[in-house]
């Protein structure tokens, strides 16, 4: 019997139920309750939303349940790294709304003064790490700090974001992390994503992540003993397993040593991303090695800029608005033409299709080197993409589904992952990961979204995208619909 159904057989059992008096009590087709609560076979979501209703369970209970159909529906693992995933957008997006890119409260902590080089519980080692992190940032010119915390760490984050602000200076990071080797644990190393993605996108940090692949989890964490650490000049924190004790060294001795051996350990592991925060830069990274691209997905606010309007037409907007990027425009064509052969896969968002027809406001390329788009452009552009529209590769996500209206995904061939953080021209993070459980992770994760409850259907699609050409036609022309 698999959770699933050992969780319904319990909960029938403890609301005074068996298979033939739900049945009957509820109309409930009985094989099919049968095989759900032995495990024979799983029914279908409205089967199951009606046993939850049967019952009269708790909203927490309803909740545990459908999270182990979906889990039964399409294995454990796609389960964890879809839901990791979920969350990562919904961070992402959080951050976005407060403006976590690119602003942090400024807190002054004051002057910290080192009572014992030893902590014994959280709150010692969080004031350690913050007396670290403070006068690293403080008494170097240009700080740097080699870690090999666990990338689901959050303190680190939280201070160096809190901290660099309030000096204005930007910091080097190098870190070093440990990779799952196991495909069942692989929603591990996306967890990290969330303290990675963050931290790239982070004005004032210079991020490096390398990664290493260990068959050990984070079970045998207990055994090992101060395994982690924190590296600047002056300083070397190590770290108990949970992060709970820590004992400072300032022997230059212990730091020149510490350093060495963190050095030895880069070259034994791989550089996790390739990063850009120059536009220039980006756009170049960004076509690289696109004659062998076959297969695409992306994930966008609106629809991309070629669903939207004509090549030539791109071309003419930004030469007339961008003229300094007019240079790439004919890397960036036969970039296109690559991109319009392979097998596409295109994901946007309900919230920014709304902006675009409402303001005018598209979010990829465009809404680097092009303005606003005018009412009449808007309308040609919707025309043009409701002409063009197939709901095989074009999939608007609902607005219960969360994502940043500044973040651009794409999935090349299943094996390289483009994360763009469009903000404007000064405020742009360009990364690529080629790691291959992450990539896998995403490319199962579209796989499933395409049919996910999160999808608005093509009539609606299509209905949506008429209604604001007849509102805009009203607006420019007077035109009564």
């Amino acid at each position: 019997m698999s959770k699933f159904s050992e969780k319904c057989k319990e909960l029938l059992i403890e609301n005074g139920y068996n298979v033939y008096r739900l049945s009957q009590a509820a109309s409930l087709e009985r094989t099919t309750l049968q095989r759900m609560v032995t495990g024979k076979r799983l029914p279908g979501p409205e089967f199951v939303e009606h046993f939850c209703q049967a019952l009269r369970i708790s909203l927490p209970e309803k909740k545990e349940i459908m999270e182990l159909y979906k889990m039964e529906a399409i294995g454990e693992t796609a389960y964890r790294n879809q839901t990791t995933i979920l969350h990562l957008f919904e961070k992402l997006s959080a951050l976005e709304k407060n403006e976590g890119f690119n602003k942090r409260s400024i807190v002054d902590y004051g002057e910290m003064k080192l009572i014992s080089p030893i902590s014994n519980d959280k709150y010692e080692t969080e004031l350690l790490l913050q007396y670290v992190l403070r006068k690293t940032i403080q008494e170097q010119e240009s700080p740097e700090l080699y870690t090999n915390l666990p990338g689901t760490d959050t303190l680190l984050p939280h201070y160096l974001n809190l901290m660099i602000p309030q000096y204005g200076k930007a910091i080097l990071i190098k870190h070093l992390i440990h990779f799952q080797t196991n495909a069942s644990y692989a929603y591990e190393n996306l967890e990290t994503l969330h303290q990675i993605i963050p931290l790239c996108f982070s004005a004032g940090i210079n991020y490096i992540p390398f990664y290493y692949y260990s068959k050990l989890s984070r079970n045998d964490r207990p055994n090992l003993l101060y395994p982690f650490y924190i590296i600047t000049e002056k300083y070397v924190l190590q770290l108990a397993s949970d992060l709970s004790k820590g004992i400072l060294h300032s022997d230059p001795a212990i730091l020149q040593e510490y350093t060495k051996e963190f050095q030895n350990c880069l070259e034994h592991s791989s550089p996790l991303l390739q990063q850009s925060k120059n536009l220039d830069e980006a756009l170049q990274l960004y076509m690289t090695s696109f004659d062998t691209i076959q297969d695409i997905t992306s994930l966008d606010a609106t629809p991309c800029d070629s669903d939207f309007m004509d090549n030539e037409y791109f071309f003419d907007r930004v030469k007339e608005h961008s003229p300094e990027y007019a240079p790439f425009m004919n890397a960036y064509k036969s970039f296109l033409n690559v991109i319009n052969q392979a097998n596409r896969n295109d994901f946007f968002t309900i919230n920014g299709f709304q902006k675009y027809c409402e303001y005018g406001i598209s979010s990829g390329t465009s809404s680097i080197v092009i303005p606003k788009f005018s009412p009449e452009e808007r309308i040609t552009s919707l025309k043009y993409f409701l002409e063009h529209f197939s709901n095989e590769n074009h999939h608007m996500l609902n607005s219960t589904f969360s994502y940043p209206d500044s973040l651009y995904i794409e999935l090349r061939n299943n094996h390289s992952l483009f994360l763009i953080n469009l903000a404007d021209k000064a405020n742009i993070s360009f990364i690529i990961i080629q790691e291959s459980s992450i990539c896998n992770a995403f490319s199962e994760f579209f796989q499933l979204l395409a049919d996910s409850e999160y999808i608005t259907p093509e009539n609606q699609t299509r209905t949506l995208i008429q209604k604001y050409i007849r509102q805009l036609k009203q607006l420019t022309f007077g035109i009564t619909p």
